[in-house]
């Protein structure tokens, strides 16, 4: 993974597991990627908003024409 990610990543990981879904999820094991992947009610709007900025992050670090200018500073 790469650095510039590293913030939101970790953002990510500590909202979604103060999150209802993981704490009532029956199996801890996939908790948080179910819940990653889960758009209910159980998970917040900003967790969303950090998973979807995840996302953009993790894709532009894999966009060729983005990687000779460098990732933006997310």
């Amino acid at each position: 993974m790469g650095k510039s990610c590293k913030g939101l990543f970790d953002e990510l990981v500590r909202c979604l597991s103060n999150s209802d879904c993981v704490k009532n999820h029956p199996d801890r094991k996939t908790a948080l990627k179910d819940c990653a992947k889960s758009n209910g009610n159980d998970v917040s709007d900003y967790c969303k908003g950090v998973r979807d900025s995840y996302y953009k992050c993790r894709r532009a670090a894999f966009d060729m024409r983005k990687r000779i200018s460098g990732v933006p500073g997310y």
